[in-house]
């Protein structure tokens, strides 16, 4: 790994639980994959405002206030079309300009892109949308230099490379926002989130653990915290498989591999639903826990959680019926089909039919992937 590529990596994680410093990781995004600028744009789709939250590369920060404003103002129909069409894609899918022109248009000439080439030097563009969740769209897209006609592969393979660390940044800022804006702290105010997350550093020891995740290693049901300060489970495949991947999380959040996410999960003897394991790079970029520690933040969810979760917004969002917003929420409840048909006085085939069409309409296989939706589109902030 080239050190282009390790800064930017660095820098993504970094503006997972800082988002002023997503400025600067788009500058070290573009410096790798050879592009002019980049930006990045996120709006929860519940929120009145269309874009909550923006960033630009060092070009777009240059660009002179009254410039941004007719930027914004003037060619928002333009660009809004054209992430319209991204969206209609997978997560992930980069698409160039050229790509939706349409009728042989000659794209160049519309003032917008007049515009970017005359105030920016820039013309071709690519973009994706980073996650699926549909309570909330984000994007990113890359801008390249004027001179060149196509975009060429290199840059294009060196985005899907950093792609799956931006998603996974976006979503993590998501709940550490709500940490910094609440209480002022990200991973020091962790006991203000109402499912299990332990941090562990680059050795695999864990440094810090909020309370849920104290009650679920404490209970030594599946997986337990050693007197090593790591984290062993008690099916021997499943253990291997956790320690490989914290190493390569914790390898990932200073550069060294390629790895954005690992989900497991823990089988329990008290417990006929797993214990659901997460694991993801973490970096502490303002130093509340340790300096300049690159480790892995461990979330633990557990379906029986007396927590109740919130579905609000998935319901809304995934367009769940009435019938089936009420059992969504029973569902990811760890409540049965045959206690939800008995609490909702229906037959069992219609509670099974109900439960069906949320999976569907969820895009989820079952009740695990619920609970993560569930929590992502409402991160358990109290």
């Amino acid at each position: 790994m080239d050190n282009k590529t390790t800064i930017a990596l660095t820098s993504i994680y970094d503006a997972a639980s800082n988002s002023e410093l997503w400025g600067p990781a788009l500058d070290a995004c573009v410096e790798s994959v050879g592009a002019k600028s980049a930006n990045l744009m996120f709006h929860e789709n519940s929120e009145v405002s269309r874009w909550r939250f923006a960033a630009g590369s060092r070009l777009w920060r240059r660009l002179a206030p009254e410039h941004m404003q007719q930027n914004i103002e003037y060619f928002k129909k333009y660009d809004q079309k054209a992430w319209d069409f991204v969206y209609e894609h997978p997560k992930q899918t980069i698409l160039c300009d050229t790509d939706f022109w349409q009728n042989g248009e000659n794209i160049e000439t519309r003032e917008d892109y007049v515009f970017l080439k005359k105030y920016m030097g820039i013309v071709r563009k690519a973009g994706c949308a980073l996650n699926d969740n549909l309570c909330w769209n984000d994007n990113i897209a890359f801008q390249f230099d004027q001179n060149l006609s196509t975009i060429p592969e290199k840059p294009l393979t060196q985005m899907r490379f950093l792609l799956p660390h931006a998603a996974k940044a976006v979503e993590m800022w998501r709940t550490f926002s709500l940490l910094k804006e609440r209480y002022n702290a990200v991973l020091s105010a962790l006991d203000y989130v109402d499912v299990g997350i332990c941090i562990a550093n680059s050795t695999g020891n864990i440094i810090v653990s909020n309370n849920e995740a104290d009650r679920i290693l404490d209970a030594k049901d599946g997986i337990s915290l050693g007197k090593d300060g790591k984290l062993h489970c008690k099916d021997t495949d499943i253990d291997r498989a956790v320690r490989f991947a914290i190493a390569k999380t914790s390898a990932t959040a200073i550069g060294d591999e390629n790895i954005a996410e690992s989900l497991h999960s823990i089988a329990r003897c008290g417990s006929d639903h797993p214990l659901l394991l997460e694991i993801s790079p973490l970096r502490d970029s303002a130093s509340e826990l340790a300096k300049q520690l690159g480790g892995t933040m461990i979330t633990l969810i557990d379906p029986l959680n007396p927590v109740e979760f919130d579905t609000k917004r998935v319901a809304e969002a995934y367009k769940l019926t009435r019938a089936e917003s009420a059992v969504c929420k029973l569902l990811v409840d760890g409540w049965t089909s045959q206690r939800i048909a008995d609490e909702r006085n229906v037959q069992i085939d219609t509670i099974k039919s109900q439960v069906k069409s949320i999976l569907s309409k969820t895009k989820t296989d079952r009740r695990s992937e619920l609970i993560r939706l569930a929590l992502k589109a409402t991160p358990p902030v109290r």
